[in-house]
């Protein structure tokens, strides 16, 4: 006999990450591959905070603080908010899922733009809340209309991944401050800002003084993209107290390690860098949308380190890019690929590659 698992669980597509260097070096026998994927930074983390993780390692016999209090007090001053308003845990993954589950269950909605982060709909189906779905608009942003007209009696929480992936386009501050003020006070919304440093357009702007200041908006933020510790898994929300509190009693214990806590402290301190990593990046975005662009793809605008790209034949192209060493990823809806900003000779590799293949 098999153990009973949840009958439903075929309904739930696990979240699939960008394929590994190791794994496509192997199955096509290439020495060099170049990860364009999973939207990381192409740039290692700051030598201070490799100096700083090293100095640590001693250290690993013991737990962590759970009230992980020196990244609070370091978050608290570096965002201008009250220290009880911080929630640290797991990267912004963890803090998205476990605010699924304490909001959700049977009898219950979210609202959500598609495409837009998995995890929004996988975290709804995991606790039997139904996700409605409300598609991009003609320019792949969320339809604030739509999403607000979406919203029943029964949904407990909203998602809005500002910018969003996997379509790197953003809404304006002012649009989604009204869309905010349209929903009702018993609603959650969730402003997930992951890619919120690498924003530079004159309109965007972020939810994080409203969830400094109202008690149904929580904003996500996370170390993984321009501070380069996706590896470290560290991340942070600022809501209300009250909200912490019973978000907090179904959180695992420890989920940031004493390393993670120790890196994410010193990284804040060299916001200069992150400030050149900024500039940086958006002459990488510039580059790979020129260059797509002129090769005759669609290319979505895009505020964070990656870009959305249409091809004829998506499929065909993803599986030539791998055949040359060059991973990026398939995309929602079909035809579309996310190609993440590298090195300028990792981004010369992939446009190589695409002009053999001959899209």
């Amino acid at each position: 006999m098999a153990p009973r698992f949840r009958p439903d669980l075929d309904r739930i597509q696990p979240y699939r990450p960008g394929r590994s260097i190791a794994d496509v070096a192997a199955e096509f026998e290439i020495e060099e591959v170049s990860k364009l994927a999973s939207n990381e930074n192409p740039e290692s983390p700051f030598p201070e905070v490799r100096q700083a993780i090293a100095g640590h390692l001693a250290g690993l016999n013991r737990y962590p603080d759970n009230a992980r209090p020196n990244l609070t007090a370091a978050l608290a001053d570096h965002l201008g908010v009250p220290q009880e308003r911080i929630w640290c845990g797991g990267a912004s993954n963890e803090l998205t899922f476990i605010t699924a589950v304490s909001m959700g269950g049977p009898g219950t909605s979210a609202v959500y733009a598609w495409p837009s982060f998995g995890l929004y709909q996988i975290g709804s189906l995991a606790i039997f809340a139904e996700g409605i779905e409300v598609p991009l608009d003609s320019n792949h942003r969320h339809d604030l209309n739509a999403m607000q007209a979406a919203i029943r009696d029964d949904t407990t929480v909203v998602y809005v991944c500002n910018p969003n992936n996997p379509t790197g386009t953003h809404v304006p501050g002012d649009a989604l401050e009204r869309f905010i003020d349209g929903v009702s006070d018993e609603v959650l919304i969730v402003v997930d800002e992951a890619y919120h440093e690498y924003a530079t357009a004159p309109d965007y702007r972020s939810m994080l003084s409203l969830a400094a200041e109202r008690d149904n908006v929580l904003v996500t933020r996370t170390f993984s993209k321009i501070y380069s510790l996706a590896g470290l898994r560290v991340g942070y929300a600022v809501t209300a107290p009250d909200n912490i509190a019973q978000l907090r009693r179904i959180q695992l214990p420890f989920s940031v390690s004493n390393l993670a806590e120790v890196a994410a402290v010193e990284a804040l301190r060299h916001q200069d860098r992150v400030a050149a990593r900024c500039a940086d990046n958006r002459a990488g975005i510039a580059h790979l949308t020129a260059g797509l662009r002129a090769r005759g793809c669609k290319v979505a605008d895009s505020q964070t380190n990656f870009v959305y790209a249409s091809f004829d034949d998506a499929e065909r192209v993803n599986v030539g890019l791998l055949e040359r060493g060059v991973i990026v990823r398939p995309a929602f809806p079909r035809g579309w690929l996310r190609i993440s900003v590298g090195t300028q000779e990792e981004m010369e590799r992939f446009f190589a590659a695409l002009d053999e293949i001959g899209e």
